[in-house]
């Protein structure tokens, strides 16, 4: 048997698949490759990507996905996330022949905070000492999620992104009125790549096709779009503080996703951390907390050898 174990990352549109090795002071990847999500059936990209790696049969396979991980006593499955594809830990465990494991895709970024070096964790703000306690993870793509680590370690998977959105101001209430007739708005309806053009349009009475449309039209100082940019970017702020206070994590934020990638600094630090530290009587504690985007380019494969390397 291989001594490495088989990753992966499954999202909606493409999975990411590596073999990782035991190393120090981390697992090394190796063997990244980008695939087509499968309609149905997974096994036959593992099935290739082991046969082009060269490897016959790994110690283990360590899985993350999109969509909520469900747990029965003898059945471990997910549904990824606007797919038909449907992941099975023991149809893995029979595929594989050895140990597998299962989580949400921001856990499995969440598992891999304890490895990311310095260079690999930008500040997001103000530096803050860092202080032991429960982390966050938030991911801001084509949706809003979240996960935490524990200090001892254990990964708490949530489905932050269907929590309500409030509004504070008249002028909140407004776009919210027209975002969501209805009288609900989401997290991850908003705080999304799609969620940002939908406020833009309601905020400008204008579309916008794409981020970087938007960026543009930022860069060109246009008013609707700078305001956008700061409703977004305070909206985000209080939605990862009241997740902050919710879960106890004060020891700090990490942001990661494409959306935060995408947007760079045009996410209004001012407004987020506005956003963030506005709820007496924990101005000052939440001040204090840390808030990091992760540089790192695969934290969930990193976070899944993690998994598979410490459970084995």
């Amino acid at each position: 048997m291989d001594e490495r174990v088989l990753v992966a990352d499954i999202g909606s549109l493409h999975c990411r698949l590596a073999l990782a090795r035991h190393d120090a002071p981390r697992p090394y990847l190796e063997e990244n490759r980008l695939y087509a999500v499968p309609r149905a059936d997974l096994f036959e990209v593992l099935r290739e990507f082991l046969l082009d790696a060269r490897c016959k049969q790994p110690a283990a396979i360590a899985v993350s996905a999109a969509g909520r991980v469900r747990r029965l006593p003898g059945r471990t499955w997910v549904s990824v996330t606007n797919t038909s594809l449907t992941l099975e830990r023991e149809s893995l465990v029979n595929l594989i022949g050895g140990p597998c494991w299962i989580v949400n895709e921001r856990a499995a970024i969440a598992a891999a905070l304890p490895l990311l070096s310095a260079d690999e964790r930008w500040p997001f703000g103000p530096s803050r000492a860092a202080v032991e306690g429960l982390r966050l993870v938030i991911s801001v793509g084509s949706g809003f999620g979240a996960a935490a680590l524990t200090a001892d370690g254990t990964v708490i998977e949530t489905e932050a992104g269907h929590s309500d959105l409030a509004a504070v101001s008249a002028e909140e209430r407004q776009w919210l009125n027209r975002l969501a007739p209805l009288g609900r708005l989401t997290a991850d309806a908003l705080l999304s790549e799609s969620g940002l053009l939908r406020l833009y349009e309601v905020i400008s009475g204008s579309s916008c096709q794409t981020v970087d449309e938007l960026l543009m039209r930022q860069r060109r100082h246009e008013n609707a779009a700078l305001k956008s940019l700061t409703a977004f970017s305070t909206w985000l702020g209080r939605s990862i503080r009241n997740l902050v206070l919710g879960l106890g994590a004060w020891g700090g934020v990490h942001l990661t996703g494409s959306l935060v990638s995408d947007l760079g600094d045009s996410l209004d630090l001012h407004a987020f951390r506005r956003g963030f530290e506005d709820k007496a009587p924990f101005s000052a504690d939440l001040a204090a907390v840390p808030v990091h985007r992760i540089a790192h380019a695969q934290p969930a494969l990193l976070g899944m050898a993690r998994i598979a390397f410490e459970h084995r």
